[in-house]
């Protein structure tokens, strides 16, 4: 495991981002359709679902977000919730990334974990709380007004507000110079370490950012495709066509997925190595990124699951029934 710090400047130009909504599908963030915010909250009888590792105890989830929880996320390693519309924290807190602000006791509809910081949307307005390395916390002003969803990467965030895509934070791989594709028709973003994904209102992904693992290189049938769910997590990305996932990037260029996951997926989520995938019967599933071999899941994630995330090396699902259609 690698450790929980930050890369020193020698080791970054080296090597030289989920939405996340919280719900429904973190496709990292929603799919391509998110629930409205009065439907999230609503759901107000689901139950939070955690598995893999938890050195950091991000894998702990408190009493206070067990049950009743609208969003959750898993940043790389922490994990946050929605619950009654205030934010719930909890896992390493090297950066204060899980010391909440008290402006997130109410009026959040979701929330995105990333490495050593986090993001909530309150009042379709961004707020940023933990590391501020290379400014991922100062929440430029075109963010703070109608974003509907977010994303947190390494050392850098994004928003999406009326279809545009907007980045802040670290830019070193182009990470936040957001292309011209990326400014009007988006409807989901997701944030690796380095680089970013976004999916437009036309079921296209644009990539962009880091490229050194060909995380930013979309396969052919992805292009060809109509994508309905996007997810990334440091040098990985993924994406949904047809019900089937598609994942590119390290270690997973052309990779066979489980069968399981090849008809009927509706959401995906990325961790370091791993995939969480979220079947239409409302199971989760999971496998490591160079493996068709399913990983172990709790058996409570087999039905009626809401929504996935994925962290470093730990997962979060929300469980219950879905709910009620207002429209």
């Amino acid at each position: 495991m690698p450790t929980h710090r930050e890369p020193t400047r020698r080791r970054a130009l080296v090597l030289a981002l989920v939405l996340a909504c919280g719900l429904p599908a973190l496709t990292h963030p929603v799919s391509a359709a998110p629930r409205a915010a009065a439907e999230r909250l609503a759901a107000t009888d689901w139950d939070t679902l955690s598995w893999g590792d938890d050195t950091y105890g991000q894998k702990t989830v408190p009493e206070a977000a067990l049950k009743g929880a609208s969003a959750v996320s898993a940043g790389d390693f922490h994990s946050l919730a929605v619950q009654d519309g205030a934010v719930v924290a909890w896992g390493s807190n090297l950066y204060q990334q899980t010391d909440v602000p008290a402006s997130l006791s109410s009026g959040v509809t979701a929330v995105s974990g990333g490495y050593l910081h986090s993001l909530a949307l309150r009042n379709e307005g961004v707020v940023a709380w933990g590391s501020d390395r290379y400014d991922s916390t100062v929440v430029p002003p075109a963010a703070k007004s109608d974003v509907s969803a977010i994303a947190a990467g390494q050392f850098f965030s994004l928003a999406l507000r009326n279809g545009a895509v907007i980045g802040w934070g670290d830019d070193r791989y182009n990470q936040t110079d957001v292309p011209e594709a990326a400014h009007s028709g988006i409807t989901a973003i997701a944030a690796g370490a380095y680089h970013a994904l976004a999916l437009t209102d036309e079921g296209k992904v644009i990539a962009w950012g880091d490229n050194r693992n060909k995380q930013t290189d979309i396969p052919t049938a992805v292009k060809n495709g109509t994508v309905t769910a996007i997810a990334a997590r440091k040098d990985l990305s993924v994406a949904v066509v047809g019900g089937r996932v598609y994942a590119w990037g390290a270690k997973v260029a052309n990779q066979s997925v489980p069968s399981l996951a090849q008809s009927k997926v509706t959401a995906v989520a990325a961790g370091y190595g791993h995939i969480v995938a979220l079947l239409d019967s409302g199971r989760a599933i999971e496998w490591k990124a160079n493996s068709t071999a399913l990983n172990t899941v709790p058996a409570t994630a087999n039905t009626k699951v809401q929504a996935v995330t994925a962290g470093a090396y730990h997962s979060l699902a929300l469980r219950g029934d879905p709910p009620p259609d207002t429209h």
